[in-house]
């Protein structure tokens, strides 16, 4: 047994009045300070659409004293009711460059649109080959005929609206966060679900006097304060997403930042369901990138899959390097009971086709964790997994240590059983001290943080708890109300509860 070491839940149901919170992120930041982000969906668990915020916790160490902040709120709804009317923010992705700016990239959705909601097109036209956001002033925000506005450039914090036919300005306007304003004067509406509070008017709103097309669009803030504040957002699915795509969501959990050819290079993770709504199944994951700090972004190849994968989609990025072997990895969420990866050697420009590591079981259909850390063992790079270990259901989770080979593959040298009963969701990071600390989905709506060290031989050991074997052969009255759980978490996953 360890020494005892007292560190904090975080979200603890306790935080913006929330009961349900979802999509673990985790990362550390440049000064050792950790920042946790996870959708707060009050009184709910269900995806978009829904009434679903973004907030962020952090920690000067990643043990106690956190502070909250509200990162994405939309207000068309109170924080005490939901409904699929509700705008909303889902998934989120952390990561923070060298010069110290923190990125969050998120999935914005506006009322009524989740991932089966979400129209194929981008919702922005083109202006003298300039892309701008597409706007109705009609019922239905799901046609493009109807569309008759764009939003110009943006001076002084506001942007002009404007015909489409004849490029003639009209009296709207737009704010950095999308409210909107005519003759320069804020337009509200009633607040859904609460008496008399009046919010302004916003286009992701379905009570707005213009609206934006019902599709997902990528959402980007930063924080050059350590997460104490955060910009205005930029749509940043102007630059990768394509006509023919429906839904283009982000991978959550964690960015990646590279130096590839003498630039700094921030990558995030996203798939996409390329319009295939009778199979919506079918899923591919890609990678973006912006070599500007974020001003602008592109987009990889959509990465083909092996057979019997199924589909990728809700990846992570980690950097191999092995002495002969060196690349980017990425593994992805998929329909096989083994998590599977592809490589790019072009710093994420390019990848390989996505295989299967038959060495590395993982719940099939559920977002998984990887990560390397600065520790080694034999002078070989240490990769950590969080994956579910029940191929049935999302449940037992299990912490792996892998150790990078000299040809890139990795030897999962050990594994460490986390819980048994559900497991969800999961994000790794390393803390300042050496340890290192996963913040994950124990519930169909409830997050919980765990801290653990791992040894020179690879064993991995829970702060403040044995390190006891997975007792395989548990008694029948124990089996039965695993399986009875396993059944719930799966008919609410097919339900689109968790």
């Amino acid at each position: 047994m360890n020494s005892k070491i007292i560190y904090e839940q975080i979200f603890d149901n306790k935080e913006f009045a929330s009961e349900r919170n979802r999509i673990p992120a985790l990362y550390t930041l440049n000064d050792g300070s950790i920042i946790a982000g996870a959708d707060i969906r009050y009184s709910h668990g269900s995806d978009s659409p829904n009434n679903i915020d973004i907030a962020v916790a952090i920690s000067k160490d990643g043990y106690d004293s956190w502070d909250y902040i509200m990162v994405n709120h939309f207000d068309d709804y109170a924080d005490t009711v939901t409904s699929t009317d509700s705008a909303s923010f889902i998934d989120s992705v952390i990561v923070q460059s060298s010069t110290g700016r923190i990125f969050m990239l998120v999935d914005a959705q506006p009322s009524e649109c989740g991932y089966l909601q979400c129209k194929t097109g981008t919702g922005f036209c083109d202006i003298n080959g300039k892309k701008h956001l597409l706007l109705t002033n009609g019922n239905h925000g799901d046609k493009l005929d109807t569309f008759k506005f764009y939003v110009g450039d943006f001076e002084n914090d506001f942007a002009p609206v404007f015909t489409r036919n004849d490029n003639k300005i009209t009296e709207y306007s737009i704010d950095r966060e999308f409210r909107l304003y005519k003759n320069d004067e804020p337009l509200y509406t009633e607040q859904k679900g609460s008496e008399k509070v009046k919010v302004q008017q916003n286009i992701f709103y379905s009570a707005s006097e213009l609206k934006c097309y019902k599709t997902t669009y990528l959402w980007l803030r930063y924080s050059d304060d350590n997460g104490k504040t955060w910009s205005a957002p930029q749509i940043v699915s102007e630059f990768v997403k394509n006509e023919k795509e429906s839904f283009l969501g982000v991978g959550p959990g964690r960015g990646m930042v590279i130096n590839h050819n003498g630039k700094e290079r921030i990558l995030f993770c996203v798939y996409d369901n390329n319009g295939l709504f009778k199979d919506p199944i079918f899923e591919n994951a890609s990678a973006i990138y912006s070599d500007d700090n974020g001003m602008t972004w592109h987009r990889s190849n959509k990465i083909k899959i092996k057979k019997g994968i199924g589909k990728t989609s809700e990846a992570q990025l980690v950097k191999i390097e092995g002495k002969n072997y060196k690349a980017l990895r990425m593994y992805a969420r998929n329909l096989s009971n083994y998590i599977a990866y592809s490589d790019s050697l072009d710093g994420g420009e390019t990848w390989t086709t996505f295989r299967a590591d038959k060495s590395l079981e993982g719940t099939k259909n559920c977002m998984v964790s990887l990560m390397e850390t600065s520790k080694k063992i034999n002078e070989k790079q240490v990769i950590l997994c969080s994956a579910g270990g029940n191929l049935k259901a999302r449940a037992d989770g299990v912490l792996r240590v892998g150790i990078t080979e000299d040809d890139g593959q990795i030897n999962w040298i050990s594994k460490y059983h986390l819980t048994q009963g559900f497991y969800g969701y999961s994000c790794l990071t390393e803390l300042s001290d050496g340890n290192f600390a996963v913040f994950y989905e124990d519930e169909a709506a409830h997050l919980k943080y765990t801290i653990f060290s791992v040894s020179n031989d690879g064993i991995i050991n829970e702060i403040n708890s044995e390190n006891l074997d997975f007792k395989e052969d548990l008694s029948p009255k124990t089996q039965r109300s695993l399986k009875i759980k396993r059944v719930i978490a799966n008919i609410k996953f097919k339900l689109g509860l968790m």
